[in-house]
């Protein structure tokens, strides 16, 4: 908003400062007219009805958020389009749709391009607000600073609850406090230095994700209370598509498994055990993800309180919000990712007392999509026709005749968690969703009748008529915001082609590594690829070159590949690593000779190669199938061995799931403890895949 001309007459001049402005969102103070202060607060995988005025857990106590309720506006129907940490993420910010906006899922690569795609940072930083970003960015596993931000304060990828290197402006520090406190005292140090401007903070907390660690102070709340069970935790699943029994999505129960094969078979329901619902700790630490909150609920108490100090509360735009929602034990599932109302519905609240009224209640659907360009209304700044929210200001006012009536929810296809693509639709009375690349039941409920979503209406003739009108409607949304299968990263043009099935592949031309642990010598070089360098978009130049943990590199999941080219020149070191003893692999040097290992509980199960290749170009191959039990090993054209692990390979944790190039990731091939060698040679290219291959195709792949 551009500041008004004044004009010098005596009359204009009283006009001007004693009469009160009377416009949306502005107050005159001192001669000048105010633009709102704007406060986002995030919170990771926060369910709707995680909040203490809601009523869903009797002792769950959040005085400040239902302060904020009281005072101002609850969203009771908010929903996120793509329940996923960096789709809603980049929705929020853009008000676009991920298949818009290019950030569809979690993989490496997957950020917004500032360029193409404004942020509503960007846009209120170009009309004089001084912005500010604290907290999980969780797009790439970067935490360097973004366009759009005055002030930057991040971490890499997820973030630890305690201990974090934090990127400050573009400083490297590191920070061992509880990570939610740490946040909180930033955001108040920004409003605090810019109270007299007006500014934009977007607080972006760690909790309440996994692993879900409380402050030290909230360990012991609410020991003694009971968790309400959910109604549909005794789902048995028998109308569900067949697919669902496959999620690895932290499954509260003990359901039947299905290998990646059978995704599209429509399979009987298996044995499930309806095991009794665990009332004293609720599930997946379940009473531990409700103390994360605490301190989220303690720092806005402090924010209100600072602002109250400054005297600019009333000025200030203060929205509360989760990215999306998580299921604790509903359906006999944890996590989030599938389209049920647990998974796709949101907490927001709003307060802005010179728009909205306090303890008003919004019943029609908002989207993540929407906050965008409510900011930039309420900042009386046009909103770029590219977003497809829209703003909530007309409801403030009562006006709801155009408001949407459905919304279109979607997943992308993911074999981490043996997921397909899912795209549904939400109306006020129905949830119809379908997963287009299998052949399986669809799902329809009514979620008025049926919150539960428990009765899988889909097929039965009484309904014929209505899941025949949703499908067209679906297909309707999915054309009006721009849906497709395969959504072309935000870089796309810089990225260029992947090759299919190939998750990261690294070319590194003539890179040197040249490590010795007395001197600490990095690569001489490290040339990425122009196709390659968003998805790997990880390394750093240091004595350990590190691909950043991600669920996809995962090698605990389907069937993992690991693919080097290399000329070594000692005879000792490890070429690729990932994990621990406790839980990993890696391809190592002994003696010249290469081999591979696989570790689960310090349980080493090794495969040894044959021949020397000190000062040899040669191309090894590692195969771990955790289908069936087996690794292998190739090496130039040749099957060097295999063999069936006697433990499987377990999940390898995001703190230990870094992938080291040329060095040891935790001493795994030394029974003793001991830290191996490492590498000295060439590396010229390394590639990780997620598909089954013959070893007809991995032989000739390898020579």
């Amino acid at each position: 908003m551009k500041f008004h001309k004044y004009f010098y007459s005596i009359h204009i001049f009283w006009l001007l400062f004693c009469m009160p402005v009377l416009c949306v969102g502005q107050t005159k103070k001192k001669g000048i007219v105010e633009k709102p202060n704007i406060i986002f607060v995030l919170v990771d995988d926060l369910r709707w009805d995680a909040m203490g005025f809601v009523g869903r857990y009797p002792f769950l106590k959040t005085p400040h958020i239902d302060k904020l309720r009281k005072e101002g506006v609850h969203f009771k129907n908010a929903y996120c389009t793509n329940s996923l940490c960096a789709p809603s993420r980049a929705t929020f910010l853009t008000g676009m749709f991920p298949q818009t906006n290019g950030v569809n899922t979690n993989q490496e690569g997957r950020e917004l391009n500032p360029d193409k795609t404004l942020s509503f940072g960007q846009i209120l930083q170009g009309e004089g607000y001084q912005t500010a970003f604290i907290g999980k960015w969780h797009m790439a596993e970067s935490n360097e600073p973004r366009k759009g931000w005055d002030y930057w304060c991040s971490f890499p990828g997820q973030g630890q609850y305690f201990g974090n290197n934090l990127n400050i402006n573009g400083n490297n520090i590191r920070n061992e406090g509880y990570i939610t406190d740490e946040l909180n005292k930033y955001t108040l140090d920004f409003i605090d230095e810019n109270a007299d401007k007006p500014f934009c903070v977007y607080l972006s907390h760690k909790a309440a994700h996994a692993p879900f660690t409380p402050a030290d102070r909230d360990k012991n709340l609410y020991t003694n209370d009971l968790v309400p069970e959910p109604a549909s935790w005794l789902d048995n699943m028998e109308n569900k598509p067949s697919w669902q029994r496959t999620v690895t999505v932290m499954n509260a129960d003990q359901r039947h498994r299905l290998r990646e094969k059978d995704l599209a078979k429509i399979i009987p329901q298996k044995n499930r055990k309806l095991t009794p619902w665990p009332a004293k700790t609720g599930v997946g630490n379940q009473k531990d993800y409700l103390r994360t909150l605490t301190a989220v609920d303690d720092g806005l108490g402090e924010i209100y309180d600072l602002l109250k100090k400054k005297g600019i509360l009333e000025n200030t735009i203060i929205v509360f919000a989760g990215d999306n929602g998580f299921f604790q034990g509903e359906h006999g599932l944890g996590d989030k990712r599938l389209a049920y109302n647990e998974s796709m519905r949101i907490p927001l609240i709003m307060r802005y007392p010179k728009l909205a009224n306090a303890n008003l209640t919004i019943s029609e659907m908002i989207l993540n999509a929407d906050i965008a360009p409510t900011f930039l209304e309420m900042a009386g700044v046009s909103i770029p026709a590219q977003m497809q929210g829209k703003s909530v200001v007309p409801l403030l006012h009562g006006k709801n005749e155009d408001w949407r009536k459905s919304f279109l929810f979607t997943y992308w296809t993911d074999l981490v968690y043996f997921i397909p693509r899912i795209t549904a639709i939400r109306t006020e009375k129905y949830l119809y969703s379908t997963t287009p690349d299998i052949n399986d039941i669809d799902e329809l409920y009514d979620v008025v009748n049926d919150p539960a979503e428990l009765n899988n209406l889909s097929k039965k003739p009484e309904y014929s008529v209505i899941e025949n009108n949703l499908k067209i409607e679906l297909e309707q949304l999915k054309k009006e915001t721009g849906y497709k299968a395969d959504v072309p990263r935000p870089d796309a043009e810089f990225i260029g082609n992947v090759k299919k099935g190939k998750l990261l592949s690294i070319d590194f031309g003539d890179t040197t590594l040249n490590h010795q642990p007395e001197n600490d010598i990095s690569f001489n070089r490290v040339v990425l690829s122009k196709d390659q360098r968003r998805v790997s978009g990880s390394f750093y130049d240091s004595a350990t070159t590190v691909i950043k943990a991600r669920p996809d590199l995962d090698a605990s999941k389907g069937t993992f590949i690991i693919e080097c080219l290399v000329k070594p020149e000692s005879p000792q070191g490890i070429i690729a690593s990932c994990g621990s003893q406790q839980d990993g692999w890696a391809i190592f040097l002994e003696n010249g000779v290469p081999g591979f290992v696989v570790a689960h509980d310090k349980h080493l199960q090794f495969i040894d190669g044959q021949s020397n290749i000190i000062n040899k170009w040669s191309h090894l191959i590692a195969v771990i199938e955790n289908y069936n039990n087996v690794i292998k090993f190739f090496a130039d054209g040749k099957l060097i061995g295999q063999r069936k692990m006697l433990l499987p390979i377990q999940s390898i944790k995001s703190s230990a799931g870094d992938i080291y190039l040329g060095q040891d990731a935790g001493s795994m091939i030394d029974p003793n403890g001991v830290s191996v060698y490492y590498f000295k040679g060439l590396i010229q290219s390394v590639s990780f895949y997620r598909e089954k291959m013959q070893d007809a195709r991995l032989i000739e792949l390898s020579k």
